[in-house]
């Protein structure tokens, strides 16, 4: 019987250019990124034209940011939105300082969070816009204070305190001195207080951002309150009153008789909580403090009211740091 033989080279499969078909994939994803690349590009154009126009239609605002959002991937547009690829500022930061109030609100809709970074840049836009309403609208300020009182708050189930800003007017005869009002309401102040035994807000007023703090000294268990400005701010001689509104009358008074707290300094107030000897010896200080009694800690005290809300009202005055 015959025997037949196994042919290897005629039952062996097809063979294939692997390299080639390497290739076309390699082509395909250099097609794909390129276009990707030039999405990214026109979205970029789309908003850069937007935030820099101060006569862009606010009818076609939202449809065209909304657009550029459908054209790339969530996290990719939210990251384009908060990187510093438009006269190294973000997108954002310009559409507070150039007041696009449409595009900014637009635009917050895709950031599920602020990156650090991001923040950082939206903090100077609000100080180069003198805007206190946006930087209070992105919560800024809660990414920046003690982050106890802020952990306190929301285990407490407190909400934001009210801050409002109001501009002044021009003050002295050679008008050297300028003045602002700031109206605040604590909530749940004292419980606050006893169980972070500090509480700290931001505002922005003046071009600079300013920090007012309740607290209590580590070692002497003494109550304070004080201001300053943060580390991106300008220094400033500042003078202040800080009025805390009664809300009843004090013990042995008919008449109810709010707290006037005269903070003022003749030093100069530096940014960030630096002190050093600055402009050839003028005595500087990183923040103004007043000390108080025990009234945040009394059950009866006139400066709080049923709910435990505070309300205080600050003046501030900025006298010229040169004679000219």
């Amino acid at each position: 019987m015959a025997t037949i033989a196994f042919n290897d080279s005629s039952d062996a499969p097809p063979s294939y250019d692997v390299s080639v078909s390497k290739d076309s994939i390699r082509s395909k994803q250099s097609v794909f990124s390129f276009l990707q690349f030039k999405r990214k590009a026109s979205v970029l154009s789309l908003i850069h034209q937007i935030v820099s126009s101060p006569g862009f239609g606010v009818a076609s605002v939202a449809p065209i940011i909304k657009s550029c959002a459908a054209a790339l991937p969530a996290a990719k547009f939210s990251k384009l939105l908060q990187k510093r690829n438009i006269e190294n500022h973000t997108a954002l930061y310009w559409a507070i300082v150039n007041n696009q109030r449409e595009a900014l609100l637009e635009f917050v809709k895709f950031i599920p969070k602020f990156s650090r970074a991001c923040s950082a840049d939206l903090r100077l836009a609000c100080m180069a816009a003198n805007d206190h309403d946006s930087f209070m609208l992105l919560h800024l300020g809660d990414n920046e204070v003690d982050s106890t009182d802020r952990s306190s708050r929301h285990m407490l189930g407190c909400p934001r305190d009210d801050i409002q800003v109001r501009e002044g007017d021009t003050l002295g005869v050679d008008g050297n001195e300028n003045n602002f009002f700031v109206h605040f309401v604590f909530r749940m102040f004292q419980k606050r207080l006893r169980t972070a035994r500090e509480l700290e807000v931001e505002f922005v007023a003046q071009g600079r951002i300013w920090v007012l703090r309740f607290g209590m000294h580590t070692l002497t268990g003494d109550w304070f309150v004080e201001f300053g400005i943060s580390r991106e701010s300008s220094a400033v001689r500042p003078n202040a009153v800080l009025e805390i509104q009664a809300n009843k009358p004090s013990p042995g008074s008919d008449t109810m008789q709010p707290l006037h707290l005269h903070m003022r300094t003749s030093h100069i107030l530096l940014p960030g909580g630096v002190c050093k000897w600055y402009m050839d010896g003028v005595d500087t200080t990183p923040r103004v403090s007043w000390q108080l009694s025990d009234w945040p800690m009394h059950a009866n005290t006139a400066y709080v009211d049923c709910d435990g809300t505070l309300t205080a009202e600050l003046t501030m005055t900025i006298k010229p740091r040169y004679p000219y």
